[in-house]
């Protein structure tokens, strides 16, 4: 599914006044996206045939409507998209289509369709194709889909890629890339509140003091890297500590197991939030390990 058209994607590149924006995709992959097609000879020879439908819906216009609508019908076939665009801009498509279908015909002849006409030649398009525009109530079924696939990861360009699937499957014209960044920085951000908040919702009383424990320091150490240390060896002693490493995480790992049901969050996701933990532990740590070796 490849969206957008050449004023769209202007739009939607990061300036100073939308930099709030998420940078999903790189410049190269938005034009790739949204930039008017450019076309190779075989691309032309493939993309401007016409079927017998198309041929009809075509040849029932004036000669300028008419070709402008074969464009418009090619330049949706490669990106599902509609494009505003200056004649100069599309010379040599608009030659080879004259060339094809419109024998004896000169480029000095056309002229571009008129707003209301060209809206009615995308009306056209998509009736051919059996698209429809992305509308409100489209988009707000979107923004519900994205909101369910964040779940599953807070990936900015899996959400992306997910949602614009699933427009290519349902038949729907692809927003302009601004309204999709806006769309995931919502889900993305709604997402992040929801997990925030579901642990101070489903955390009693001990299990918060066990927890805070965890943060305190013992020796140079915070308590909670014991969950990353293993047995030196199999000493009475060292199997004894761990035996009561067990006892004293086998709360907090029901807990954990319990919690994490609820969430509706995918593996990948506890993956993800369980590599923030040890990110910033470790941060900690060097931190605490830094305090130390300055004796402070």
């Amino acid at each position: 599914m490849l969206p957008g058209n050449r004023m769209q994607r202007e739009e939607s590149l990061p300036t100073p006044v939308d930099s709030h924006r998420l940078s999903i995709l790189t410049r190269q992959e938005i034009d790739e996206l949204y930039g008017l097609p450019r076309f190779t000879d075989e691309d032309r020879q493939v993309y401007f045939g016409l079927s017998e439908p198309e041929q009809r819906v075509v040849h029932a216009r004036t000669v300028s409507v008419a070709v402008h609508l074969t464009l418009q019908l090619g330049y949706f076939k490669a990106k599902r998209q509609f494009f505003d665009y200056d004649q100069t801009a599309v010379e040599e498509d608009l030659h080879h289509i004259l060339g094809c279908h419109f024998a004896g015909k000169s480029l000095t002849g056309l002229s571009l369709p008129s707003y209301p006409t060209r809206r009615a030649l995308r009306h056209t398009v998509l009736e051919l194709f059996g698209f429809r525009p992305c509308d409100n109530a489209a988009k707000a079924d979107l923004e519900r889909r994205a909101q369910r696939i964040a779940m599953l990861s807070t990936q900015p360009i899996y959400i992306l890629r997910e949602t614009l699937q699933h427009l290519g499957h349902q038949r729907i014209v692809a927003p302009a890339y601004a309204v999709l960044q806006d769309m995931v920085g919502r889900v993305v951000t709604g997402e992040r509140r929801r997990i925030t908040g579901l642990p101070g919702d489903a955390l009693t009383r001990d299990l918060t003091d066990q927890l805070d424990a965890l943060l305190q320091t013992e020796e140079s150490t915070y308590r909670i890297t014991v969950l990353k240390r293993e047995p030196r060896d199999f000493t009475y002693r060292e199997l004894r500590d761990e035996v009561e490493r067990r006892q004293f995480f086998a709360p907090l790992h029901g807990f954990a197991k319990r919690f994490l049901d609820t969430t509706g969050i995918s593996t990948e996701s506890s993956r993800y939030y369980a590599s923030l933990v040890k990110f910033h532990i470790g941060i900690a740590q060097h931190s605490l390990d830094s305090e130390s070796s300055y004796g402070l």
